[in-house]
């Protein structure tokens, strides 16, 4: 007989087939046998059975045996391609991460910022490293102008890194060359880490022998406000003579000024601390030059009746920056008279044979102390002889300078002089 399963030919009697191990069910009886046999003949017949086959596909039956891949087991290769993309640049990024914080935690790295920063002009940042006393015109805003408006060298490489002493015990001390100037870099280890992990430096001071400040003499004029690279000056309350010092960073500045109205002669200027005058370069206009002259002319009536009767300065305040202005110099362009008080009379017009602005021929000078306008003429009266009671004429002369301020709109005399 043969094995209902795999074909194979058993012999009568055997319980398994010998070929596929299955169970050889006894037969009731010979028509039994005969029957069952005849119906696996037939069912061979109609499908030849070919044993080699069936052996393959039973061992193909077995468990199968485990593939390599590992984790990426059952991943498409695109899939897989991406996972190891991704993987490496994982590393790549965690390879920059150590090298990026590793070099930036230096004291160099900081010493090297700090020029890098200087070269490419990011002057509020390189601001923070000076630790000045701020002032109106000493802050971050008036550096970057000041810095902007000058010719500023590009620092060298920074060198050095030796450890500091003594005030600066404990920091590295680094130095970069600008042209003839020199520039000493102090570092710190700072209390904060860069990327939470590594150490951070920081520049704690910097001395640079190419940037100092200097003490500027500045003036202020009645309604007219000055300015400093666009920053107002702040006027001090003991401020005397309409000048004051103010301390400022050295090198060229633009000065402007707001209520000004058409008094200078031009709308801004620029000045150089080094210079001995620095504001001297501001000029009154030709405008302001003819109102100040046409108002001195319309005043001399009355000063020089003043001076002929003796009245005093009391009665020309109104002439005058103030009543002190008045009474120092109420007489000054009047010259020295023998004959005059309340008796005099006959009061002949003022003749004039000049009164225009001057120069004054001081390199000193400043608009804050007005519009020189040089003035000469004359004026007759009589005066009252001691001896007989008669009138005898005299002459006052007019004869000196006045520096003429325009205030709340009106030009009057700041000072005077004789010539």
């Amino acid at each position: 007989m043969f094995c209902p399963k795999c074909g194979n030919e058993v012999k009568e009697g055997d319980m398994f087939c010998g070929e596929c191990g299955t169970r050889m069910e006894p037969l009731e009886g010979a028509g039994q046998e005969t029957e069952v046999n005849q119906q696996e003949v037939n069912q061979q017949e109609a499908t030849p059975v070919q044993p080699e086959v069936r052996v393959k596909e039973a061992a193909t039956n077995e468990a199968p045996k485990q593939k390599s891949g590992g984790f990426l087991k059952g991943f498409s290769d695109r899939s897989k391609k991406i996972v190891i993309a991704e993987i490496a640049l994982l590393i790549v990024l965690v390879a920059a991460f150590f090298y990026i914080g590793n070099r930036k935690s230096s004291p160099e790295s900081a010493a090297n910022q700090f020029v890098k920063d200087y070269n490419d002009k990011k002057w509020s940042k390189v601001y923070e490293s000076y630790n000045l006393t701020e002032d109106t015109f000493i802050n971050a805003e008036a550096f970057e102008k000041t810095m902007e408006q000058n010719d500023t060298k590009t620092l060298s490489s920074p060198t050095g890194g030796y450890v500091s002493y003594g005030d600066y015990a404990g920091q590295y001390v680094y130095q970069a060359k600008k042209g003839s100037d020199e520039v000493v870099i102090r570092v710190a280890k700072s209390a904060k880490k860069n990327f939470l992990f590594f150490d951070k430096y920081e520049v704690t001071s910097v001395t640079d022998t190419g940037m100092s400040t200097a003490s500027v003499k500045l003036f202020t004029i009645p309604g007219v406000t000055l300015k400093i690279d666009g920053i107002a000056a702040k006027v001090p309350e003991d401020a005397s003579d309409n000048t004051y010092y103010a301390a400022m960073f050295e090198g060229k500045h633009k000065v402007t000024f707001s209520g000004a109205d058409g008094l200078f002669d031009q709308k801004s200027y620029t000045i150089n601390t080094n210079d001995d005058n620095p504001l001297g370069v501001v000029k009154y206009s030709g405008t302001a030059k003819t109102e100040a002259a046409k108002a001195l002319k319309s005043y001399m009536p009355a000063i020089t009746e003043a001076k002929i009767k003796d009245k005093g300065s009391a009665s020309l305040t109104s002439y005058f920056t103030s009543s002190e202005a008045a009474n120092n110099y109420g007489d000054r362009l009047c010259g020295y008279l023998w004959y005059y008080g309340n008796t005099t009379k006959s009061l002949g017009s003022v003749k004039l044979t000049k009164c225009q602005a001057t120069d004054t021929g001081s390199s000193y000078y400043t608009v804050a102390e007005g519009v020189p306008v040089a003035i000469s003429g004359s004026r007759d009266y009589k005066y009252k002889s001691v001896w007989g009671g008669s009138y005898d004429s005299a002459t006052c002369e007019i004869n000196g300078v006045a520096k003429m301020i325009r205030k709340n709109g009106k030009w009057l005399i700041n000072t005077a002089s004789y010539y």
